[in-house]
């Protein structure tokens, strides 16, 4: 090679070497650029970077001549990939350009298809042609990767950094570098923009193309070269490739530091100006499912109106976000705003409580029975209702969507518990390492070329299910680093575990002003609720601070509770007595609410005679036709069973007529 570099004028060689992104030529005169041109050819990280620039034909014609010990004439190459042999030469040309291979024509003939391509010896030995069978590279152990190597064979960069001795066994070694503390430690060491580099390869599974990580470090103001030699020099991460049409470049964190990962996690930097105060545990508790309570109360006091284009008017989302209790949903700051209409009428449709009627979202059936019922048979309904989404075969109005958060696999909502449930308390991270690997990277179906597209996908998947399972209250989130675990709801739900239903004697005080406040560590999560049915939520800092009003406690009597029952409460858990001007309230305004029904649709059946009123009820009356007794002649019936009713009424001889 370097006899065929020295043919070169210096400006030529400035142009191979800026081929090779080679940007300051090591020399100062001819022989000693070239003899550094030539050190840089055989580094394994830049020849990295130009074996994946060609194209699946250029790597068929370089892998063809490797395999056949360096050598091949231009006709069998052309036989070889199939191609005329003026078409493979221009392929050669390049090749020949980034000083890969060299010719050698034959002089004794008129054709040049026995001119011969040679791959440098240099080469031979340092270019790799295996495939990647069963995604072993994905798989890279150190421990294995190392198995037979001598102790000097090991970076010096990794043995300085993990304050190896200057001679030991490679078993000893091992042992020492991939212990926790020294992995911790290693990965203490790095920067800040070098973490996140880590970070941003572990979230995908630990596996990522070359190509992707250098798109990411480059648009946040990095450098390629400097981050990924120094993670490859301290064993944190491996640079390596294989051919499967082309030579794939991944960067693949190895098995070692991967488990480390799991109990260790990586956390991205904490952005400037989070100050440690602002740390919090988030749960939401049963308030999605008191939120699809009121969501059914609000449709049924104010409607709901859409816009011309069919989805909801800007006004209602957010009327009903004012409404409805504010659950934590920033698990992912990288969503946009989620208003939580867009969430619960897509559940109310799978109910079958909600439908369009022209430019309105109607209540289609009766709610009482529903709201009446104990919240958590609710919760357990909208789960499975949620569980069982996926897998019906329906196409809703846009509006009865789940569209910003759609809803989730229940396979991968499993995983997700399953991950949560086994490591106590885990990072989001981890999650989505571990889901990527086993569903993605070694899936028998994986293709690297699809990775992400279908890594794109496989996130929304992941971020659904652990967006929902927060929603619904099943798991605390631990601020700023996003850590999950169980929270009592969901070791209620899934571990069937006992809740806690008694609230403290002292649990909440009730000042003169009807202000209430709940100390939630001494107050049950259902106690909790029942103030949240009954009151206004002022504040939440510590401590509830609440607000009774009348408004607020006559809207808990038509969210379907019993006003006796949160009196009990109160008189449970707060240390005085209750106030008589308290009590005296509380039973004027629960009693003879001024609820005024308007029935649309309904069916008005009237008779001249009682007796003939008398007589068709004594045939329909156990039928479930009757919505309401107006009068000795008059009843509302069920418009669905108009035509029953009139083949009765027939059947007993009354003369039929319709106003329509």
């Amino acid at each position: 090679m370097y006899q065929e570099l020295e043919k070169l004028d210096l400006n030529e060689i400035k142009k191979v070497a800026s081929l090779w992104n080679i940007q300051k030529l090591p020399g100062k005169d001819k022989k000693s650029t070239i003899l550094g041109i030539l050190e840089i050819f055989q580094n394994e990280f830049y020849l990295k970077g130009i074996l994946e620039k060609f194209t699946p034909l250029q790597v068929n014609i370089l892998t063809s001549i490797l395999k056949n010990k360096g050598v091949m004439t231009l006709g069998e190459i052309s036989r070889k990939v199939n191609i005329p042999p003026i078409n493979v030469e221009m392929e050669l040309n390049v090749l020949r350009k980034y000083y890969l291979l060299y010719q050698r024509k034959n002089r004794e003939r008129l054709t040049n298809n026995l001119d011969k391509y040679h791959a440098y010896d240099e080469y031979l030995k340092i270019i790799k042609v295996e495939s990647n069978p069963k995604g072993e590279k994905f798989k890279f152990s150190i421990e294995k990767a190392l198995a037979k190597a001598t102790y000097a064979e090991i970076p010096s960069e990794w043995k300085e950094a993990v304050g190896a001795k200057k001679s030991d066994t490679v078993e000893n070694f091992l042992q020492h570098a991939l212990s926790k503390d020294v992995l911790q430690a290693l990965l203490d060491s790095l920067g800040d923009f070098d973490r996140d580099v880590l970070h941003k390869i572990y979230t995908h599974g630990g596996v990522i193309e070359a190509d992707t990580i250098r798109n990411y470090i480059t648009v946040n103001r990095g450098r390629f070269e400097q981050s990924i030699p120094l993670l490859t020099s301290l064993y944190l991460v491996r640079d390596i490739y294989f051919v499967e049409d082309r030579f794939i470049r991944v960067v693949v964190i190895p098995k070692e530091v991967l488990d480390h990962l799991q109990f260790s996690p990586i956390h991205p930097p904490v952005k400037k100006g989070t100050r440690v105060r602002q740390e919090k545990l988030s749960a939401n508790g049963l308030d999605f499912f008191l939120n699809v309570k009121k969501l059914i109360s609000y449709i049924s006091r104010k409607g709901l109106n859409l816009a011309k284009s069919g989805k909801i008017k800007q006004a209602d989302h957010k009327r009903t976000e004012t409404e409805l209790l504010s659950p934590d949903i920033e698990i992912f700051p990288e969503k946009s705003q989620v208003y939580q209409i867009e969430l619960i009428l897509p559940i109310l449709k799978l109910l079958g409580y909600v439908d369009i009627k022209g430019e309105n979202v109607i209540l289609t059936s009766e709610t009482d029975e529903f709201l009446k019922k104990d919240i958590f048979e609710i919760m357990k309904t909208v789960i499975h209702e949620v569980n069982e989404a996926r897998t019906r075969r329906l196409s809703p109005p846009e509006v009865f969507t789940a569209a910003e958060v759609p809803f989730y696999e229940k396979g991968i909502l499993d995983k997700t518990v399953k991950l949560i449930m086994a490591h106590g308390k885990i990072n989001v991270s981890v999650i989505f390492s571990h889901i990527v690997r086993d569903h993605l990277v070694f899936s028998p179906t994986f293709q690297i070329k699809t990775y992400e597209e279908d890594l794109a996908d496989l996130r929304k998947e992941i971020i659904s299910a652990i967006f929902y399972l927060q929603l619904f209250g099943l798991i605390e989130v631990e601020y700023p680093q996003r850590n999950l675990s169980l929270a009592e709801l969901g070791k209620h739900y899934f571990n069937h575990d006992p809740l806690t239903t008694v609230t403290e004697k002292g649990g909440i005080t009730i000042n003169p002003d009807f202000s209430i406040i709940a100390f939630p560590d001494r107050v049950s999560i259902n106690g909790i609720h029942l103030l949240k049915a009954f009151c206004e939520l002022k504040d939440y800092d510590r401590v509830y601070t609440f607000v009774l009003t009348k408004d607020s406690f006559q809207l808990g009597i038509l969210l379907g509770y019993e006003k006796d029952t949160f009196v009990q409460f109160l008189r449970e858990s707060s240390k005085a007595e209750l106030a008589q001007n308290l009590l005296f309230l509380l039973d004027d305004w629960g009693n003879n609410l001024p609820i005024v029904t308007i029935t649309e649709d309904s069916v008005l059946l009237r008779t001249k005679d009682p007796l003939v009123m008398e007589l068709l009820l004594g045939q329909i009356k156990g039928k479930k036709f009757v919505l309401e007794e107006v009068s000795p002649t008059g009843i509302i019936i069920e418009k669905s069973k108009v035509m029953e009713v009139i083949a009765i009424a027939e059947k007993l001889n009354m003369i039929i007529r319709l106003n329509r």
